[in-house]
């Protein structure tokens, strides 16, 4: 059923917010950070209990959940399931990760959920994940209309800015900053140095104790009163510069997720002993066999974690030790 609350049109311009539950090193290590190196607003919730809450202020964003761990399949599928049932989260778009689950718990979950984000089997290298994940995330407008994330500052104290001109420098209110550009505030007594088109061929960047120095093309200016708001695009900005601003921009994001979630109450349903029958559910799930699996799924994935330590400083450390007892 289409939404008439301008919910639609709000995400076809601002894309939606990509929640991955409960996530394996796999998705938190790897996938992630290729999304949002590719300008995706993706985040880790590790805590299921907190997932509601975050739903709740993000109401058309999308949710992978990760169900090799943590619970079993079925409560994961009860967990599912009582979000789908719930008329507040009737814009949340729902996909099911999983590395190892077998054929016959993939159909059971396919038949009784409705997965707009799909099922993906993640057994597969990190860049094969993220090109299944990111057509997922296409299909589904996650990006909007817009390519790059903006953050918006609002007096932010970790960044600040300023402009040389002409042997003058001017100190610049900025509003919010992408990895290809900002927006600020001016006095109107200079919008003469911000006309669009004008090359800014020193522009200072404090990111934290950093300091970068990039040249920036102005796109539009409008001078309201006694300010003139101009947008600045970076010329030919080094990859240094650009990997540090995506970095600072989802240091704040992340920060700001977990002060909302650290102010919400937790999710205390046990979904353990929720009814299969009252989730409309066909077909059977083992119980038996799925408590095997996810034990295995924890061992495999510890031996996953271990495989991302650099062995080449281990061998190294152990040849040297070799040396100093034979002499």
């Amino acid at each position: 059923m289409e939404r008439t609350d301008g919910t639609l049109d709000k995400v076809k311009i601002l894309g939606r917010k990509i929640f991955f539950v409960n996530p394996s090193s796999k998705i938190s290590n790897h996938v992630l950070l290729d999304l949002r190196d590719n300008e995706y607003e993706a985040y880790c919730i590790d805590d299921f209990r907190h997932v509601k809450y975050a739903l709740q202020n993000f109401d058309d964003s999308i949710c992978f959940v990760c169900v090799d761990s943590g619970l079993s399949y079925t409560t994961w599928y009860k967990f599912i399931k009582s979000v789908q049932f719930d008329a507040k989260f009737r814009g949340v778009l729902i996909g099911v990760l999983s590395e190892r689950m077998p054929q016959s718990k993939k159909d059971f979950f396919l038949l009784n959920t409705n997965l707009p984000c799909g099922f993906t089997m993640t057994n597969m290298p990190f860049k094969d994940i993220f090109k299944r994940i990111q057509k997922v995330l296409d299909i589904n407008e996650a990006k909007g209309k817009r390519k790059f994330i903006r953050l918006q500052l609002s007096m932010n104290k970790r960044i600040n800015a300023f402009a040389e001109i002409k042997g003058r420098v001017f100190s610049l209110e900025m509003l919010d900053i992408s990895s290809v550009g900002f927006a600020v505030n001016v006095s109107a007594s200079v919008a003469s140095s911000f006309v669009p088109k004008q090359v800014l061929k020193s522009v200072s960047i404090t990111l934290d104790k950093t300091t970068f120095t990039v040249q920036c093309v102005v796109l539009m200016s409008k001078v309201s009163g006694k300010v003139c708001n101009s947008v600045l695009y970076f010329l030919n900005p080094p990859d240094k510069f650009v990997q540090a601003v995506k970095a600072f921009i989802f240091e704040e994001l992340d920060k700001s997720l977990e002060k909302l979630l650290s102010a919400s109450s937790l999710d205390r349903t046990d979904y353990e002993s929720l009814d299969l029958d009252s989730l409309g559910t066909y077909g059977e799930i083992s119980e038996d066999e799925e408590l095997e699996e996810i034990a295995e799924a924890e061992e495999i994935e510890e031996i996953e974690e271990a495989t991302e330590v650099d062995f080449s400083k281990i061998i190294v450390e152990a040849d040297e030790e070799g040396e100093d007892e034979n002499g």
